[in-house]
């Protein structure tokens, strides 16, 4: 247990390190734009999330990377990025491309210009070479940096070493993490958190949800693993975000139960 604690502590420094480091990091780049709106974001990110569950043999954690290039494309200082800020037109490029970027990355068995752009893309109006061109411009905007950590990856690692938790309790704790993990990055208010605090507080918020005794037992662990503190006043907004959307997943999974015994 003391090896596999010291080589999760060490992973996650690494991925904390690249999380901060300046491409990584994403700015609060809507208020350089008169245009677009979080709730632009907001339909973009739900088209994308519905998207990519419709494709088969397609990882659900897909439509979060996406996003997380789109944010980071946004928050550059490319002027492909100022004109997608100025442009609702060309915001929705530079999302669908982010979505086809990250599905070239996570699935690269997953034949994206056959399937994917025949029968999603071409219900829009952006031809070949604008997705290409826009292509372009967003990898160079990342440095070609695409491997950056996401929240679903420090839920991982909170949990791989969280004492006490395992088999089914840990499946469902871990399940309602990341549903809250995706539910709280299509909220704008969370762009400029950085992974390791929206994972944070969604597997505290799961925890207390779900195994309320095993959060009294680990709470000090998760705060050690994590590097940060439930006292921390900047997690202030993003613990009220989390503690809405787990109460509104509990009541939904409440109803479905019900439903199922009926």
């Amino acid at each position: 247990m003391k090896d596999s604690l010291e080589l999760v502590l060490s992973q996650i420094n690494v991925m904390r390190q690249q999380e901060n480091s300046a491409s990584y990091k994403c700015s609060d780049y809507l208020s350089r734009s008169q245009v677009i709106k979080p709730s632009h974001r907001e339909i973009l990110c739900k088209w994308g999330y519905q998207s990519i569950a419709a494709c088969k043999d397609v990882s659900s954690s897909t439509a979060v990377v996406a996003l997380t290039y789109f944010d980071r494309f946004l928050s550059s200082d490319s002027p492909a990025a100022q004109r997608a800020l100025n442009d609702v037109q060309e915001c929705q490029l530079a999302y669908l491309t982010s979505l086809i970027i990250a599905l070239k990355k996570i699935n690269p068995e997953f034949n994206v210009e056959s399937y994917f752009i025949t029968k999603v893309v071409t219900k829009s109006a952006y031809r070949a070479d604008e997705i290409n061109s826009m292509k372009l411009e967003i990898l160079q905007s990342l440095n070609w940096e695409l491997n950056g950590p996401t929240s679903l990856d420090f839920v991982d690692y909170y949990l791989e070493v969280m004492p006490g938790v395992d088999g089914t309790r840990l499946e469902r704790i871990q399940n309602l993490s990341k549903t809250l993990v995706k539910l709280a990055v299509r909220r704008y208010s969370t762009v400029m958190h950085l992974p390791s605090e929206i994972a944070f507080a969604s597997v505290f918020c799961a925890t207390y949800r779900l195994e309320l005794a095993l959060l009294a037992d680990n709470l000090t662990h998760l705060q050690m693993i994590s590097g940060l503190e439930l006292s921390d006043v900047k997690l202030g907004s993003l613990f009220q975000t989390m503690i809405c959307l787990a109460r509104e997943c509990f009541l939904d999974w409440k109803a479905s139960a019900l439903g199922r015994d009926m």
